[in-house]
Formats: structure tokens, sequence, C-alpha cells
């Protein structure tokens, strides 16, 4: 599995900046600045585009939550699966327990999620 970018998760877990954003599937995670468009990150089986034509989701990463954008391929249950795969991931599982979105729905919620009091 391809992770990359982990230094930008550990800022936010850190407090040093308030989110990232993500890039992944099953294949892996591209993690980056929140000032970057999700469309202009990519990896060897890994994209985001617009209108829904990449392989990949968006997300939005903020200390011990990620927020899903919508994709009309992914299902509420393939991304709660995916998004617990990556957060097993040793260069990711910084971010567990956390809390999923999909669409302002909650798909994942590990034991032990609480807010960060810090989030707006």
């Amino acid at each position: 599995m391809l992770i990359r970018g982990a230094e930008h998760i550990t800022q936010v877990v850190k407090g040093e900046v308030l989110d990232a954003k993500l890039v992944f599937n099953a294949s892996g995670a591209i993690a980056f600045s929140g000032k970057r468009q999700h469309r202009d990150e990519k990896a060897d089986g890994i994209s985001y585009e617009d209108d829904y034509k990449g392989n990949a989701l968006a997300a939005m990463v903020r200390c011990h939550e990620i927020e899903v954008r919508y994709h009309r391929d992914f299902r509420d249950a393939q991304v709660a699966s995916m998004v617990g795969h990556l957060l097993q991931h040793p260069a990711l599982e910084q971010l567990s327990p956390a809390r999923v979105t999909y669409q302002g729905r909650v798909v994942l919620e590990q034991p032990g999620w609480q807010a960060n009091p810090a989030s707006p």
C-alpha cells in the first residue's frame, strides 16, 4: 500500500496546522497541505479528478476527524472499509481513533473518539 505525505498528517495531529488534505483509494493514500487542490495530487493508481472521473476519493483531515467528499462510485461501506484499512497503516495510525464522515454521515467512528476541542 502506498502512503505518501504522512508528515502532513503528523503536523495536524501535533496541532502545527489545522488541517490537511487526502486523496485515497484501496491502493493507498496521498496526504498533502490544505493549500493544494485534491485534483493536483496523483500517484500510481491513485487519482482524484473533477466530475467523478478519477478512481480515488478526496478528504479533509483534522485532528481525529476525516471528512470524505462524495464520489458517485463509492458507497458508505466502501469508504468506511478503505479508511479503516488506511488507519491501520503505521504512517496513518496516528489519526486513530478517528471519526469518518461521508456526505455528512458518520461511516466510521472508532472506539475512544472524541471531538477535538480546538475544532470549530
